[in-house]
């Protein structure tokens, strides 16, 4: 199967479908709710907090531990069943939490009120499992587990949370800028504003997030703009103005051109590719 979802309890693995889900070439997605839960990745118990996504590559292994009582839901789906264009293979190669040259897995955590999203998930993904051979039910499932990597891509991938490097007090100052851009960016976008803040010079800022993270404190800002354009972009039905307004933009034409300069499609264009 091209793809697939079951509720996993350690205690009862035995029934539950993992050896279908852990095939090497599937690409893993597990939802842990409320109260958390141990998985085994990679040989190593991890105990996952509530209400996180875990991504897992291709070829990891993972299995439930044995003695666990608490479930998680597991959404497995291989490359031929994601990748239905060109665009979508391309997404699946660059996706770096999907890359086992990178991490063996990822940890995002999601809003508690997230959790009956994804409930209502593992309902309709195993409906359209059970009606594969009706061609609606194929789009459904595709589209679910598709909107589900975007917004893991979205929250994940484009904030710049990796590890970093360094010593305390100067990681201490890039996660506090981090933070002020994540709440401030929607007003300000300037470099020099948040250096200010933290009282110190730009150059000093430059230099402690290319250390840290590997970028520049701009690449840090524009990421976290492109982070909500999208966000706006695939969650709501804002019009294009509505969500330039929303992210500090006077103009739509300022906002349309920062958004074709940084991905090369019109915002207009991202929502229509990502809405099919």
């Amino acid at each position: 199967m091209e793809f697939g979802v079951h509720r996993v309890i350690g205690v009862e693995r035995g029934a539950s479908g993992m050896g279908d889900a852990v095939a090497a070439d599937n690409y893993i997605v597990l939802f842990v709710s409320a109260g958390g839960c141990r998985v085994k990745i990679d040989q190593e118990i991890i105990e996952i907090a509530e209400y996180s996504l875990v991504l897992v590559p291709r070829g990891v292994q993972i299995d439930a531990d044995p003695s666990e009582t608490r479930f998680f839901l597991i959404i497995y789906f291989s490359e031929s069943f994601f990748a239905r264009t060109d665009v979508d293979a391309a997404f699946l190669r660059n996706f770096k939490s999907f890359n086992k040259q990178e991490y063996t897995y990822r940890l995002l955590s999601v809003p508690k009120e997230y959790a009956t999203y994804y409930e209502f998930v593992g309902t309709q993904l195993k409906l359209s499992k059970l009606n594969y051979n009706q061609a609606i039910y194929r789009d459904l499932a595709y589209n679910i587990v598709k909107q589900i990597v975007l917004l893991a891509a979205i929250h994940m991938e484009e904030r710049q949370s990796g590890e970093m490097l360094g010593h305390g007090s100067d990681i201490a100052l890039v996660r506090h800028f981090q933070e002020m851009v994540r709440q401030q960016v929607k007003k300000e976008k300037q470099v020099a504003f948040y250096a200010a803040q933290l009282n110190i010079g730009s150059k000093k800022l430059t230099n402690l997030t290319k250390s840290a993270l590997g970028v520049t404190p701009k690449e840090v800002i524009v990421a976290e703009l492109l982070r909500e354009g999208k966000k706006l972009l695939i969650e709501t039905s804002y019009s294009i103005k509505q969500i330039a307004w929303e992210l500090g933009y006077t103009s739509v034409n300022n906002f349309s051109a920062f958004f074709l300069r940084e991905t090369d499609k019109t915002p207009s264009e991202y929502r229509k590719r990502w809405r099919l």
